[in-house]
């Protein structure tokens, strides 16, 4: 099924948030960068990790504000996670993994976690259909996966935004696709300006990546989704 795009007029720089496509580190990233506008396109694997750690014990992100981080003390960040806390990791480097963690409220934070402050969750039973089904929001951007008429199929249905006013640009999915285990893609075909999109169950959680093809100028379905609650 082919997606829908509208795209309005205006040419505008990227964004810092939805830059570079990925496939494991960003090309042209130094190993160290580890940031929510990359996270969700810079992996084709990402795993779930649980924090590990005495009551009260607090385990601080670090950043990557300089060639030295995250290693160096001085990189640590003022969040922090404490245990039982759940966080995606999308890669490791040395000592460290890139992790992401979504609080139930508010927005998420990314950075480096010490690998073993990991406890890893695999999930031997893996999603069933109904785990993929519902509206899934990642700040403005919404998509709704629901049953195709297709056996074993899934009808994706989304729409992105970046912009406002007269410079808005948009994005539609519109396609089926069938989940291979926890993870599914779908796109309009192999050319590196075809729409290309990823998706994976991780957790509560869905990571969606695509290659900056599937709407108009700064336009990007990547991201960590949440589910919304059903009524």
């Amino acid at each position: 099924m082919r997606r829908v795009v509208q795209v309005s007029l205006g040419l505008l720089a990227w964004s810092i948030l939805q830059t570079s496509p990925a496939s494991g580190q960003l090309k042209g990233n130094a190993d160290n960068i580890c940031r929510n506008g990359y996270f969700p396109r810079e992996s084709t694997d990402y795993r779930l990790a649980k924090i590990k750690g005495a009551a009260g014990d607090r385990i601080y992100f670090r950043g990557d504000g300089n060639e030295r981080c995250p290693d160096d003390q001085a990189c640590r960040l003022k969040t922090y996670v404490v245990r039982n806390d759940e966080v995606i990791v999308s890669r490791t480097s040395g000592k460290f993994a890139c992790s992401w963690f979504q609080p139930r409220k508010g927005t998420e934070t990314v950075g480096w976690i010490e690998i073993e402050r990991l406890a890893w969750q695999e999930d031997i039973r893996g999603p069933a259909e109904r785990d993929w089904l519902g509206e899934w929001r990642a700040y403005d951007n919404v998509i709704r996966v629901s049953k195709s008429k297709e056996a074993g199929q899934l009808a994706i249905k989304g729409e992105a935004i970046w912009g406002s006013g007269s410079r808005t640009h948009s994005g539609e999915l519109d396609y089926e696709a069938k989940p291979s285990g926890d993870k599914m893609k779908f796109g309009d075909g192999t050319d590196e300006l075809d729409c290309q999109v990823t998706m994976q169950l991780v957790g509560k959680l869905l990571v969606v990546g695509d290659n900056l093809h599937c709407g108009g100028t700064n336009v990007s379905f990547s991201g960590v989704y949440q589910k919304r609650p059903t009524r």
